[in-house]
């Protein structure tokens, strides 16, 4: 009996494990996508003239997150995640 608890206790921590790694892809991708919304923002401030002193500044800084984001298996270039479909009312 106790063999298949313990299989049973190592099967509960695998997926513990798991959950928590997925839940670790997502708050990156995540963060990765707001720093690209503000990286965009800063462009689009920047094109229409209305950029500010610091610009490039936070354009590296955001790069730099990126970077590591990416370095750290994040994907940074692929599509960004559509929200899903509100249900019919």
């Amino acid at each position: 009996m106790s063999s298949f608890l313990d299989k049973a206790k190592e099967k509960a921590q695998q997926l513990s494990a798991a959950a928590k790694e997925k839940a670790e892809d997502i708050k990156d991708k995540r963060k990765a996508d707001d720093l690209l919304d503000d990286l965009g923002r800063i462009a689009y401030a920047r094109h229409t003239g209305r950029g500010g002193n610091d610009d490039e500044a936070k354009v590296g800084e955001i790069v730099a997150q990126l970077q590591e984001l990416e370095a750290n298996g994040t994907p940074i270039l692929g599509a960004k995640p559509s929200a899903p479909e509100a249900p019919p009312a």
